[in-house]
């Protein structure tokens, strides 16, 4: 079965590229350390590399789920089959804290954002929402914390309709 799947997947283009090579890379790995594991006949040696890599597993979830509203402490464990004790151990093993991890990459993709070309096109608050900050004043507080400078202010100096000639 392994044989097959992998011929497979080396010779087609489309799971190759964009979203389909990312939806086959886990399976691929997991079928592989299956495999392993079987011939080897033990499987608690599967488990030292599952650990291993639970934590990028973890943040590339949550990097892949950051704009979801319901992203929480709970999802992202039951996502990964752990509880969410486990989870908070194994970021803080990695020197994660995770509300600070998920706030700092949702403000930059703030950031991002109200520098970009579209900036003008959306409302702050609206910005701040899809990326997982439902209030206005919460959000220009924490950016401002954050950056030094308010969004509004950040978005005039950088979207490229508020650049000064």
């Amino acid at each position: 079965m392994a044989f097959t799947y992998f011929s497979q997947l080396a010779v087609s283009d489309t799971l190759h590229e964009g979203t389909h090579a990312d939806a086959v890379v886990q399976p691929s790995v997991e079928l592989l350390r299956a495999v392993l594991t079987i011939q080897h006949g033990n499987s608690g040696l599967s488990q030292r590399p599952l650990e291993a890599t639970l934590s990028l597993r973890i943040t590339q979830y949550i990097r892949e789920h950051l704009a979801d509203p319901d992203l929480s402490p709970p999802r992202i464990a039951a996502a990964h089959g752990i509880s969410v004790r486990h989870l908070y151990a194994v970021l803080s093993r990695s020197g994660i804290s995770l509300g600070d991890w998920i706030r700092t990459r949702r403000l930059a993709a703030c950031r991002r954002e109200l520098a970009g070309p579209h900036a003008r096109l959306r409302t702050i608050a609206a910005i701040g929402r899809s990326w997982g900050f439902p209030n206005a004043t919460h959000f220009s507080k924490t950016f401002r914390q954050t950056y030094g400078i308010t969004p509004r202010d950040w978005r005039d100096q950088n979207a490229p309709q508020g650049r000064r000639g």
